[in-house]
C-alpha cells in the first residue's frame, strides 16, 4: 500500500482488515481518515469531551456508521479481488 505515512491510520486499517487494499481505494480512505483525524474522531478511547448528552449520542451513532462503512469497504475489496482472479482464470482458458 505505501501511501499511508501515519502510523495511526495504518493501525486503524490493520484493525479493520484493510491493510492490503487496492491503490484505487487507498487515496479515498486516506482522505476519509485524514478528515476524521482532523476532527479528533479517531481517538482510541472513543470518547470526546462533550457537554451535551444528545451530542454524545449523535457522535456514537456516527461512529457506528463509520465502522459499518469499514466493514463494507473490506467486503467490497474482497469481492473485487475475487472477481479479478476469476477474470484472469477465464482469460487463460
Amino acid at each position: 500500500m505505501g501511501i499511508f505515512n501515519n502510523n495511526k491510520i495504518k493501525g486503524i486499517l490493520v484493525d479493520r482488515g484493510l491493510d492490503d487494499i487496492s491503490s484505487e481505494t487507498s487515496e479515498q480512505i486516506e482522505a476519509i481518515l485524514g478528515e476524521l483525524d482532523n476532527k479528533n474522531l479517531l481517538r482510541n478511547d472513543k470518547r470526546l469531551l462533550i457537554k451535551d448528552r444528545s451530542d454524545d449520542s449523535k457522535i456514537s451513532y456516527l461512529r457506528a456508521l463509520v465502522e459499518q462503512n469499514w466493514i463494507l469497504i473490506a467486503q467490497n475489496d474482497k469481492i473485487i479481488k475475487l472477481l479479478a482472479e476469476k477474470e484472469k482464470t477465464n482469460a487463460k482458458r
